[in-house]
């Protein structure tokens, strides 16, 4: 009997104990970054509107941000391509239209190869985010699209990876996480089917803490609990003293 009244004393008092955020990961970009301080986006840079920029070992560096597009096509002995092109559509580049202007892609995975984007962060971040797609079709042909549904893989510094499937569109979806337990120096992104590529664009980096409690008066309700913990521990506490005389 003393055991449940002592754990139902503790229960009470976690209750309205206010929880730790730890690691969260979103897909609304507006929620993502309502939490955030210091938020810097790189829209994939300026690219002339028809055409492209390919950037190989090295990749393209902006403000704590690199970004990498690699290709490893073989693994014994281990030999790794360096690509990531820039492209922003023309009028008969639809493939390249994603509704945001300049983009970035990696190469074409293949049925022999690994490809992905990494993104690296010299300095740890906190909270960082970026759109993506997927472009190319499994089977070529006359007036392929982006967009069509595909696999991924998300494999943040720290973090168990993600699979994503994509939806079909040429909009990007969002993905982004906050922690207040570690900070992230680089991600790896994937793509899984044949034929595809990676496209990244809005990368942002920010600071992410949890918020500290308001300094108000507790709710009546949340009172209310401790309290009930409170008695609730004393009441098992003093009956253990007395079985113990």
């Amino acid at each position: 009997m003393q055991r449940i009244m002592i754990s139902l004393g503790v229960l009470a008092l976690a209750a309205a104990t206010p929880a730790a955020a730890g690691t969260l990961t979103y897909s609304d970009r507006l929620q993502w970054a309502a939490l955030i301080s210091g938020l810097s986006n790189f829209d994939s840079g300026t690219q002339a509107i028809g055409t492209s920029t390919n950037f190989g070992v090295g990749g393209l560096v902006f403000t704590n941000l690199q970004v990498q597009g690699v290709n490893i096509v073989s693994i014994d002995p281990l030999t790794t391509l360096y690509s990531l092109t820039r492209a922003n559509a023309g009028a008969g580049q639809s493939y390249y239209n994603w509704n945001s202007g300049a983009i970035l892609r990696t190469d074409d995975k293949t049925a022999t190869n690994t490809v992905f984007a990494r993104l690296t962060f010299p300095t740890p971040v906190s909270a960082f985010g970026f759109n993506y797609g997927v472009g190319g079709c499994q089977t070529f042909f006359t007036g392929c699209t982006p967009g069509a549904a595909a696999s991924i893989t998300i494999s943040p510094s720290g973090l168990t990876p993600i699979n994503i499937n994509t939806s079909q569109g040429n909009t990007m979806a969002f993905w982004g996480v906050v922690s207040d337990t570690q900070t992230f120096t680089f991600a790896d992104i994937y793509i899984n089917d044949t034929n595809r590529y990676i496209v990244i664009d809005d990368i942002v980096q920010g600071s992410y803490s949890v918020a500290p409690p308001p300094a108000e008066t507790a709710e009546p309700g949340t009172l209310l609990q401790i309290a009930m913990g409170a008695g609730l521990l004393a009441l098992a506490r003093r009956r253990l003293q007395a079985q113990a005389i």
